[in-house]
């Protein structure tokens, strides 16, 4: 296996909580890895370790071999991971093209930004509106925006923040495809996600996270099947 990330013994304490406690796993380059895990479970928490929010307060983290433990999110972003959050940080009175040529000029001058931007608009369907002001979007719309955003930076390893919240069922079987289109383009995929539906049909592997620990990490299929994961998340029932 070629892990393009490895999180080793990741631990976060805020105060005496500890919202991640020796967290050890690797996402393999070109995979789609997703985790899940309960509200509270440490997710978004370990999510923002990986890509610099702020530090571990022990364990390492490893992207494509570096230790970037201690890095700042900006120099992260540089060598190659993208991230999206959870709820879209639009600069609203911007136009859609400009949000997105914010994150392109961190990697080209200012004319093949532009080219480069406009490229992923229309890849992403946002092409009609990229002199809409970003603040009138619809929630959709806002969510492909983020992904934009992020796909500008040109990532290797791309962090997708619960992506499906919100969706309908068309909604998200456009989103999955999406997701999997970005993959097979080449991008590792590392995706926090509810939609067990979602999680099961795109993710080569599976970590789950209870209570700030690794429960287990495996394929879907023997993520589906384990007893521990069952009780904890799945309600009682086989996926």
């Amino acid at each position: 296996m070629d892990p393009i990330l490895e999180v080793r013994n990741a631990t976060k304490i805020f105060g005496g909580l500890a919202a991640n406690s020796d967290i050890s796993f690797e996402v393999p380059r070109h995979s789609v890895v997703g985790i899940v895990g309960p509200n509270g479970a440490g997710k978004t928490t370990l999510f923002n370790s990986i890509s610099g929010a702020h530090p571990l307060t022990s364990g390492k983290i490893l992207f494509e071999g570096k230790d970037i433990t201690r890095l700042k999110a900006y120099d992260i972003c540089r060598l190659g991971m993208g991230r999206t959050f959870q709820i879209p940080r639009s600069l609203n009175e911007m136009t859609v093209l400009e949000n997105v040529l914010v994150a392109s000029i961190g990697r080209h001058k200012m004319g093949e930004a532009i080219l480069r931007a406009e490229k992923v608009l229309a890849d992403l369907g946002l092409e009609k509106w990229k002199d809409n002001p970003a603040g009138s979007l619809n929630v959709v719309q806002k969510k492909h925006l983020e992904i934009a955003r992020a796909v500008a930076t040109e990532p290797k390893l791309l962090l997708l923040d619960e992506t499906m919240a919100g969706l309908t069922g068309i909604e998200r079987v456009e989103a999955v495809k999406l997701i999997k289109r970005l993959n097979e383009s080449g991008i590792t995929i590392l995706m926090i996600e509810h939609v067990m539906e979602v999680v099961m049909n795109v993710s080569d592997n599976v970590v789950v996270l209870d209570g700030g620990k690794l429960l287990a990490e495996g394929t879907p299929e023997e993520i589906g099947n384990h007893e521990e994961v069952i009780r904890a998340y799945l309600g009682g029932k086989k996926w």
